[in-house]
């Protein structure tokens, strides 16, 4: 069961040098506009100190987390924000929450299975289908038909992936 409260923003890699900065692997665009994120397992948020761009990624700096060690326990771990924080996404966006867990037709009505994960490209999103068969969808509008939040579902044009949903 998903907890709609907290949306997942960014994952901790490792530690970046002695003091208690960490790589983090973001989730998607805008992680850095808050000011306190919570770390998947507790329940109270942390001040966000600073975010440096680096060629390889995104380090940070959270409160309270101080050297190293600290940051080898969290290694891992997602970083939240609450849903509230967040803005209403525009027509046609949707938070990568929302989605995953959402049932995949083709226009047919067969049913493909379900969203498992979302990963972004340089292009476009890409819709990971199926825990097993793991059909690959890209989230572009001559594929993507319709999404529905309220059905649950999202239904997609497969014949642009011929041959990729066998």
């Amino acid at each position: 069961m998903k907890n709609n409260d907290l949306i997942a923003v960014a994952r901790v890699k490792t530690p970046s040098g002695l003091k208690g900065k960490m790589w983090v692997t973001p989730f998607g665009e805008g992680l850095f506009q808050y000011d306190n994120l919570i770390i998947s397992g507790n329940d109270k948020p942390v001040k966000l100190l600073s975010v440096e761009k680096r060629r390889r990624g995104f380090v940070i700096a959270l409160e309270g987390i101080t050297d190293i060690s600290q940051v080898e326990r969290i290694k891992g771990a997602e970083l939240f924000v609450k849903r509230a924080w967040l803005p209403e996404p525009d027509e046609g966006e949707y938070y990568w929450a929302d989605l995953i867990g959402l049932k995949v037709k083709d226009l047919s009505g067969r049913l493909l299975g379900e969203i498992v994960n979302i990963f972004r490209t340089g292009a476009n999103d890409v819709y990971v289908v199926d825990e097993r068969k793991q059909y690959y969808i890209p989230a572009i509008k001559h594929v993507v038909k319709e999404i529905s939040i309220a059905k649950g579902e999202m239904v997609i044009d497969s014949a642009p992936l011929e041959g990729l949903l066998d």
